[in-house]
């Protein structure tokens, strides 16, 4: 039986496996929305390692490899605490949506969120502040949603000190070689998060709401080589070798009506180059998106019909880490 708390206990205790829903606040209607997780904890005490997925309502893919994290994870061989939260955002799950729909606010620009905000920032404040509070290493699982697809990329905290140089090693350990080195971004969870001295990374793959088990099972294999990298096992950590460093450059829809794209994912492109038209009811071309710099194209929107400001493609420009190197 899964329990619902409002006051959460996360120590460590040998060999402790529990599955809780975290109640954040009552809402307007006076139901009380909660957080699934689950309290993996080894033979000793060590490393307390945090996952999470589910804070975009239609990225599923993290949600799965969490699940699946869950039953891989061997406790007489592990040393520390994992907490995983397969699903950060009921409501935004429930409603297949980015934004929570309880007050259309996209949970990962409110980080770190406030005790008596809306409902958003009352659960963005909970994740941090409670369920994230103690952690050695958060990583965040996400992908492109419902409309597109995307090539695999990680993400990190890219500042000066400790907290950037960890969580670059943390990105070179999961396993992508495609890294995209982040400034503090405000309301993003892992920014939030390294301000408070916690390294973070956050993964992104697939898309489409859809659970591919290619893209599931490398977010598994990732983090079962952070727990390797976080010592929490005795099996060796491994990095790679030669990873690329990106920065990313959205392109978005001047126009609505009907897209028809010109590239494919993991093309080469040039600045300047047509990634696409957008045509009128009558078939007439009102627009042309381009390149806006030389690149690779790591991201598309899949569904034909654009609105005006749609971002339908993502050009990866070459890039290099400032501090964390």
């Amino acid at each position: 039986m899964v329990q619902t708390v409002t006051e959460l206990d996360l120590r460590y205790h040998p060999f402790r496996r529990e599955r809780l829903r975290c109640v954040v606040a009552p809402s307007l209607n006076g139901a009380s929305p909660t957080v699934p997780i689950e309290i993996i904890c080894g033979a000793a005490e060590g490393p307390r390692l945090a996952v999470v997925a589910g804070v975009h309502g239609d990225e599923l893919e993290g949600v799965r490899a969490v699940q699946i994290l869950s039953t891989v994870i061997d406790q007489q061989r592990l040393c520390g605490t994992v907490l995983l939260i397969p699903i950060a955002n009921m409501a935004a799950f429930t409603a297949r949506t980015r934004q929570t729909p309880l007050d259309g606010v996209d949970l990962n620009r409110v980080f770190p969120g406030r005790p008596n905000g809306t409902f958003s920032e009352r659960l963005a404040y909970v994740i941090v502040h409670t369920l994230l509070a103690s952690a050695t290493l958060v990583v965040s699982l996400h992908g492109l949603g419902a409309l597109g697809t995307l090539l695999p990329w990680m993400e990190f905290v890219d500042i000066p000190g400790p907290v950037g140089q960890a969580s670059h090693a943390a990105a070179l350990a999961f396993g992508f070689p495609d890294l995209m080195p982040l400034p503090l971004l405000p309301g993003v969870l892992i920014a939030a998060l390294a301000q408070r001295g916690i390294p973070a990374i956050e993964g992104e793959i697939g898309g489409m709401g859809v659970i591919d088990p290619v893209n599931w099972r490398r977010y598994v294999t990732g983090m079962v080589r952070v727990i390797q990298h976080l010592r929490m096992t005795t099996a060796p950590p491994v990095y790679v070798a030669e990873p690329r460093y990106w920065e990313l450059r959205w392109v978005h829809a001047s126009a609505g009506g009907l897209f028809e794209r010109q590239f494919a994912l993991g093309d080469h492109v040039v600045c300047g180059q047509e990634l696409g038209t957008i045509m009128d009811p009558f078939g007439e071309l009102v627009d042309s998106v381009t390149a806006p710099c030389d690149g690779v194209a790591g991201a598309c929107q899949m569904v034909a019909s654009v609105y005006p400001g749609d971002p339908v493609a993502l050009v990866w420009s070459p890039s290099q880490p400032r501090h964390a190197m």
